[in-house]
């Protein structure tokens, strides 16, 4: 269920811990990616899922840029928003948190951790998913993508979330899906938990998540374990 990664000897005191939106606290990542489809047909552009794929954990921009350098016809930065639309169309009603995932936000509340959420989502996109999964009350700091220069896997939007939590770098821990997250929580020299909810952990681990987990059932166990709660505390090892 769960697996360390590449520094086994890793162990900060975490002050503070980042989320992922999508694919880590919303299970919105699938509908997330697919919502692009009729978007990019309605312009031209027949596409598949699998083409998609490869941006997972990476902003809005990233995509569009992309079939911009494929299309024979202009695409607009209207696009984002009719991408966006779309996905509110598909999404609401249809969203959930992942098993596990409130509690595990409730027990860090009660801890007194400090919790931000930070995202290569527009800032509209991730208020919608926290109110669709009701996870709103959990975060005063959220952060989206938008608001640094270089999205994932630069660490500038997780170290935006360090600063707003008012924390170093080093006192953070980052739970991540994907490969693009995983290197950006990395770069910004965190502690870096991957959730397996759009990869395997083989690859999470090569992206060099220093600890991978399965379900959230046995996520806290293995934060308190490596640098997390119990260390809070003054109880850890």
């Amino acid at each position: 269920m769960t697996g360390r990664g590449h520094e086994g000897n890793f162990r900060p005191l975490v002050l503070g811990i980042i989320f992922d939106c999508d694919g880590v606290l919303v299970d919105s990542e699938r509908m997330s990616l697919a919502s692009w489809l009729p978007v990019l047909a309605r312009h031209g552009i027949p596409a598949e899922i699998g083409q998609i794929e490869p941006f997972t954990g990476k902003s809005d921009r990233a995509v569009l840029d992309h079939f911009r350098r494929l299309a024979s016809v202009p695409l607009g930065d209207e696009l984002l928003a009719e991408r966006l639309a779309e996905y509110f169309r598909a999404a609401r009603g249809n969203l959930r948190a992942f098993p596990g995932v409130v509690a595990v936000l409730e027990r860090l509340r009660a801890s007194g951790f400090p919790m931000a959420v930070a995202s290569s989502g527009r800032p509209q996109k991730i208020r919608f998913n926290l109110e669709q999964a009701r996870l709103t009350e959990f975060f005063e700091v959220v952060v989206s993508s938008v608001e640094v220069e270089r999205g994932k896997p630069a660490p500038d939007l997780f170290l935006l979330a360090a600063r707003r939590l008012g924390l170093e770098p080093e006192q953070c821990a980052v739970v991540e899906d994907s490969v693009f997250g995983v290197q950006a929580a990395r770069s910004a020299r965190m502690l870096t938990f991957g959730y397996t909810s759009s990869y395997p952990a083989t690859v999470l681990r090569e992206a060099g998540a220093h600890y991978v987990f399965d379900d959230y059932a046995g996520f806290l166990p293995l934060f308190a374990l490596n640098g997390g709660e119990a260390a809070r505390a003054g109880t850890g090892s």
